[in-house]
């Protein structure tokens, strides 16, 4: 399978028989790494991985002819950042995460705290599926139109001179140039692009974006 330079797909083992969505949003020349029970979903929306990843404690291991690498079920990290962090190892620097949004809270949170290693790693990371897009933004994003609504929550550190144009709602809105956000601050989220785009920048701090179709 060919691959497309430093882009890498993974998926997760979240429940999500959403896929058609995978079908039409997955790279095919991407390098596909599958999170244990994540290869069901991978075959099944058409796909064949180049590698797996896994424990295999709640699946079978695959009989599939790809690079397999089993983990012990007692470690310390889930089989999803095991993906991310050999992704990371072998040089990836765009990794795109799905079925990672499932029931699990706890996993799910796990998750989104792999777009921090990313980050650190100076790795574009974004975990998607076709009602969310959650992704970090340092200094400056841009964010079109491909979902309906958009929030932005401080992410693990505070963040400050934030300016949001081209969106609903700006700075403007509380009558101030720039929006300092804290940890706890709610006051950013359901927002949404009423231009050509928006354009999110901040002095410093990481953000959280989130966006939405519900």
């Amino acid at each position: 399978m060919g691959t497309v330079t430093n882009l890498c797909t993974i998926i997760s083992g979240a429940p999500d028989n959403d896929l058609q969505y995978l079908k039409e949003n997955i790279n095919r020349e991407s390098y596909i790494i599958c999170a244990d029970s994540g290869y069901k979903s991978c075959i099944n929306a058409g796909f064949t991985p180049n590698l797996i990843i896994g424990d295999f404690d709640s699946s079978p291991k695959p009989n599939i002819d790809c690079e397999i690498i089993t983990l012990n079920p007692e470690k310390a990290y889930t089989d999803t950042f095991h993906c991310v962090m050999e992704a990371v190892e072998r040089g990836y620097k765009n990794i795109q995460i799905f079925c990672a949004i499932g029931s699990r809270l706890d996993h799910t949170y796990s998750n989104i705290l792999c777009l921090e290693y990313c980050r650190k790693n100076n790795v574009k990371c974004c975990i998607q599926n076709r009602q969310n897009r959650l992704s970090l933004i340092e200094e400056r994003a841009v964010i079109n139109k491909d979902y309906k609504s958009f929030s932005l929550f401080a992410f693990l550190h505070s963040c400050k001179g934030v300016k949001i144009k081209g969106a609903y709602y700006t700075a403007g809105f509380y009558d101030r140039e720039s929006l300092d956000i804290s940890l706890d601050d709610q006051f950013a989220q359901s927002n949404f692009v009423n231009e050509d785009y928006a354009e999110v920048t901040l002095e410093s701090g990481v953000l959280l974006l989130i966006e939405s179709n519900d």
